[in-house]
């Protein structure tokens, strides 16, 4: 088997050293320590699949490393999905990665266009990936009517304009009503990249006292936001400035790593004395649903008059009045870091066909820990561990769902797991007794090999694996 995939290796271009120090590489060089290590004729394998997805990922190497970087040490791991690739309408979508492991599965696709350039940075797709089932009650009553389970959430991870390919991610979650199957199937309707995201961040280190050129504002600016001031319009009228002006603009522009569609085209104090920011807007951006972006000037400490500003169109962009903010605030101001965020509408297309993909996750099973009891002054029915996750059935009553949990290695180092969804029901409604009936769940920040792992650390507390 090794001499047929070293016989294709070098009908495609690499030498005979390139391939043996690649096999090397792929053989020592990854952080997962099985007892079963990756033998040469894995490696090969391996080296094969990475030569299969090159079509798609080689030749894009920002797509590569973000991919590369989700998966962690399960990077060398994940085989070519043969046959998970489709075309409709000059758009090929593969499937790159699909791992899962008892408590959720992840799918990472990548979207190219090969006929032209109508995708970008804001692509969504519409769709439905399913995998898994349903599990069946514990009481006696009958198996749900719908068995499959799924998703229909799109997480656009990293685009391309150089290959014109996207990445993206789905994610299934099973919990504990769930199941996985090995058997997946991802369909596309449609595509679109006429909706933004916006979630940004930039500081106020720059804002000076100097009084920036101001313009009045025009009968056709719309005030599309007011915020701390709905309750009572009067009360928030006589908190403005007499003098209506916005900023001019492009006077002192920053531009957001997050976006192209929106950036900062001036900030700081305008002649009515109060400090402003005008953002800019690409033709055709626009916030959805007729409203504006939520905005948060960002503090060390709390202060009440970063909810109340107003929002006003103007021409090529937005400008943004905090009418409580004055020079005097000017330290203050510049200390702190302004937030918008919000979904916006912006030109694009809008791209229909049909794209159906079968295919097979890898499956890492979970761990059922042997240690049951106490933990925290809680009562623990259950926990298990995987690669990905850690889950928890116990009575505690609040408290864990907060907590970060912590796999502590053999060498005293820890890999963080944030706490993610869980439930909380109390089973003795009714009685006139609490009894906590819970289930926590954590996701590993990067995958980690349990063969390295020696124990658990939640609430200051260790559970040995």
């Amino acid at each position: 088997m090794q001499d047929r995939y070293r016989c294709e290796m070098e009908r495609l271009g690499p030498s005979q050293e390139a391939l043996d120090r690649l096999c090397t590489i792929l053989e020592e060089g990854s952080e997962m320590r099985h007892r079963r290590r990756i033998r040469r004729r894995m490696a090969a394998v391996l080296v094969c699949a990475v030569l299969m997805v090159t079509v798609v990922t080689a030749a894009v190497p920002t797509v590569r490393e973000v991919l590369l970087d989700r998966l962690g040490i399960f990077a060398p791991y994940i085989r070519t999905i043969e046959g998970a690739v489709c075309r409709d309408q000059g758009i090929e979508i593969q499937v790159l990665g699909a791992l899962a492991d008892d408590l959720e599965g992840y799918v990472y696709l990548a979207v190219r266009d090969v006929d032209g350039d109508r995708l970008d940075e804001c692509l969504t797709l519409k769709g439905r990936l399913t995998t898994g089932t349903k599990r069946a009650p514990d009481d006696g009553k009958p198996a749900p009517a719908v068995n499959i389970v799924g998703t229909g959430s799109f997480s656009l991870l990293s685009y391309d304009p150089d290959t014109r390919t996207a990445l993206l991610s789905a994610s299934v979650f099973y919990g504990d009503t769930a199941q996985p199957s090995r058997d997946a199937q991802l369909s596309v309707t449609g595509m679109s990249t006429r909706e933004g995201d916006l979630h940004a961040e930039v500081s106020c280190g720059s804002v000076t006292g100097e009084t920036l050129e101001s313009l009045p504002v025009e009968e056709e600016a719309e005030v599309i936001l007011r915020s701390g001031g709905e309750d009572d319009p009067r009360k928030f009228d006589a908190m403005l400035p007499r003098q209506a002006v916005v900023l001019a603009p492009e006077q002192n522009p920053m531009s957001f790593e997050e976006t192209e569609d929106i950036w900062i085209s001036s900030m700081g104090f305008a002649s009515d004395g109060c400090f402003h920011i005008r953002l800019g807007l690409a033709e055709g951006v626009r916030p959805k649903g007729g409203g504006g972006f939520f905005t948060s000037l960002f503090l060390p400490g709390a202060d009440e008059r970063i909810y109340i500003y107003q929002q006003t169109l103007v021409e090529g962009g937005m400008d943004i009045l905090f009418p409580l903010f004055h020079k005097e605030d000017l330290e203050l101001l510049q200390s702190c870091k302004f937030r918008p965020y919000g979904a916006y509408a912006r030109n694009g297309r809008t791209i229909e066909g049909s794209w159906t993909l079968d295919f097979q996750m890898e499956h890492y099973r979970s761990l059922v820990l042997d240690q049951v009891g106490e933990l925290a002054g809680r009562q623990v029915q259950q926990m298990t561990v995987s690669p990905l996750s850690v889950t928890m059935h116990s009575n505690d009553p609040g408290g864990f769902h907060n907590m970060v949990l912590y796999a502590v290695k053999k060498d005293g180092s820890k890999v963080a797991a944030q706490p993610g969804i869980g439930r909380y029901a109390n089973a003795g409604i009714g009685t006139g007794e609490t009894i906590w009936e819970t289930f926590n769940t954590w996701s590993f920040e990067s995958p980690i090999d349990l063969e390295d792992v020696v124990a658990l650390e939640l609430a200051g507390e260790r559970i040995p694996i």
